[in-house]
């Protein structure tokens, strides 16, 4: 559509355009309303400043008719030749703050609305926000909230606040508006009104995608399971599932050449089987189909294809989706690790895992295994652990959507495909979600498809929607073992600066300390103590007074609290080590042993007795 054509149809749904009027390009130009810019309108140029196409502030007759002269030749220059479908526009310029809306469409998130700083800012700042076609008015006020202009409606500028409530009224007429790509660059904010100054619109119809999002609590309670392909070869992914998942009753093994594998029976053919409702495949990729196949009179309804050689290698799989639809089946993977449910280990990783308040996703195998195998170390539980590897069928969206628990879901997400039904998922989640997004730059972009075979998008974008629904993102990937969401944190350190350094990154947890209590620490501590949080016990602190003032601080109503320990030459390591195996604490404490050689048998003591701690101030603040 040509701008004359945009303003009428923007009248048409009630959202405010300029007065203009439209000339020939022969005419003679004049208007009755100053100042006023004038624009080239023609289907042959679509970024009007970049063909000398625009001129703005004309004041009166002359400075138009000039203008006129101008952008001709500035046509001409660039080789364009215009004629009688061609026209000039003259429209009333607006004074105000510049903003800029905007929609587009997404291959993964389909139709999605952007609003920012407008004007030649947008490119030059990129201070824009995404928001999904969805999004209700709660979700479009934590996108705008992520650009820096949205300091105009909370603070204000100069004495000036603005109101919030036209902006989020033109977002929701845009949200409904059947347009696949649209720009209005400037819309110009002032005290009373929101005027769409320029504009451009594209009206192709936009793609939909057909995945429907799905609700399959099945998924997160296996109860009988069949290992097809159990090998008794240790070096194959069939002997390590079959190991794992061997001290569960109803777990039924199944290879051609067996008879017993782990003191159980081996059932020879699928066809053997009694009824299974899950099945793990650690089979040759041809032989998947027609294994599915067998299984489904079986009553199967879960799938975990461990086999790789599909998408992530050029082959097609789009043959397992199809599957799922006739059949009914939940089918996870392929090319994936495995899971766990219900404490029964179906994964080829470590086999120490333990129950805890963690939900743990992965779309990489290799970074779940060596996530297991640390919070095996670290004493870490797990209410779930899902690989999905290919997602040819069951992902993200669907996961969390079947999870009818409450513990967090913790994701490790490359790229996905269908991020409409994602942000479904996640606000109807009751269980929180983190996320940790590889795949930022393009070259890892790159890398992730070619490992899983799912493109890895626009990171700005996924970063700014799924953080508009209340995801919280996490930025080292060890804070995916973690379930804390603490809004209070107190420091008790022997040293200053990392005490500093552990204060910036967890400002905003940061417990605030009362007279009462500042009283109450200056009892037990030397007069030279720091008198706020971090709660500085000063370098002389042996573990007397670590575990003294620990005592002390457990009574002040944090939500956990972060023991900074640093090698100094009277620092007895051991002994304030041995403090944290009494776990009589009310508050969560952790301690974090920054150093080398001088904490090593402090920090052996506490893998040896399963005590979670940190050896970097990062990790100890990864997860909040």
């Amino acid at each position: 559509m040509l701008e004359s054509e945009i303003y009428d149809w923007l009248k048409k749904e009630n959202i405010n355009t300029p007065p203009y009027q439209l000339f020939g390009i022969s005419d003679e130009v004049d208007v009755n309303f100053y100042p006023v810019a004038l624009k080239i309108e023609s289907a042959k140029v679509v970024h009007k400043s970049d063909f000398g196409g625009v001129v703005i502030d004309i004041k009166n007759r002359e400075e138009l008719q000039q203008a006129q002269k101008t952008i001709l030749a500035n046509i001409k220059a660039h080789g364009v030749d215009l004629d009688n479908t061609d026209h000039l526009i003259a429209t009333q310029m607006c004074k105000g703050i510049e903003l800029f809306f905007g929609v587009v469409t997404d291959p993964v998130f389909e139709k999605v609305i952007v609003f920012g700083a407008g004007g030649i800012f947008v490119e030059l700042f990129k201070d824009v926000c995404f928001i999904d076609s969805e999004a209700d008015e709660e979700e479009i006020k934590r996108a705008i909230l992520q650009t820096k202009i949205s300091a105009l409606f909370t603070t204000g500028f100069r004495g000036t606040k603005y109101d919030l409530k036209p902006i989020i009224d033109l977002i929701k007429k845009l949200q409904k508006i059947e347009a696949s790509e649209l720009d209005f660059n400037p819309v110009i904010l002032t005290q009373t009104s929101l005027t769409v100054v320029d504009a451009r619109a594209k009206f192709d119809k936009i793609p939909v995608q057909t995945k429907k999002l799905r609700h399959s609590p099945e998924i997160f309670n296996p109860q009988k399971i069949a290992i097809i392909g159990a090998s008794q070869h240790a070096e194959k992914v069939g002997y390590a599932v079959a190991e794992n998942a061997s001290h569960y009753k109803d777990v039924y093994l199944v290879n051609p050449n067996l008879d017993t594998l782990f003191n159980k029976k081996v059932y020879n053919t699928i066809a053997e089987l009694p009824d299974v409702d899950t099945a793990v495949m650690a089979i040759p990729a041809k032989a998947i189909k027609q294994s599915i196949l067998n299984l489904v009179p079986k009553g199967i309804k879960n799938i975990i294809i461990i086999t790789a050689g599909f998408k992530e290698v050029g082959e097609d799989e789009s043959f397992l989706a199809a599957l799922a639809a006739e059949y009914n089946l939940n089918i996870i993977g392929p090319n994936c690790l495995g899971m766990v449910a219900k404490n029964i280990n179906l994964t080829f990783g470590t086999s120490d895992v333990k129950p805890g308040p963690v939900n743990l996703i992965s779309q990489s195998g290799a970074i779940l295994a060596e996530l297991m195998d640390k919070a095996a170390e670290d004493n870490i539980g797990f209410d779930n652990i899902i690989s999905v590897g290919n997602m040819a069928d069951v992902d993200f969206a669907d996961l969390i959507n079947s999870y009818e628990g409450t513990s967090p879901l913790n994701l490790y997400i490359e790229g996905v495909e269908h991020g409409k039904n994602l942000l479904r998922a996640i606000r109807k989640s009751k269980a929180p979600v983190n996320v940790f997004k590889a795949g930022k730059s393009k070259a890892a972009q790159k890398a992730a498809f070619s490992h899983t075979g799912n493109l890895s998008g626009n990171y700005e974008m996924f970063l700014g929607l799924l953080k508009s629904t209340g995801v919280k993102f996490i930025n080292n990937i060890n804070g995916l073992l973690y379930p804390h969401q603490f809004k209070k944190i107190l420091v008790i350190t022997n040293a200053g600066g990392p005490g500093t350094v552990m204060s910036d990154l967890i400002s905003d947890k940061m417990f605030e300390l009362n007279a009462a209590q500042i009283e109450q620490l200056n009892k037990v501590l030397p007069s030279n103590w720091s008198k706020n949080n971090p709660i500085d016990i000063i370098g002389e602190a042996t573990h007397e007074r670590y575990l003294t003032t620990l005592k002390v601080a457990d009574e002040f109503g944090a939500d956990a609290i972060y023991i900074i320990i640093t090698p100094q030459f009277m620092t007895d390591v051991d002994q304030i080590a041995a403090i944290f195996s009494e776990n009589t604490f009310k508050t969560e404490v952790f301690p974090i042993f920054l150093g080398g050689e001088m904490v090593e048998s402090a920090r052996k003591f506490l893998h040896q007795n399963k005590i979670p701690f940190f050896e970097e101030l990062n990790d100890a603040a990864s997860f909040l």
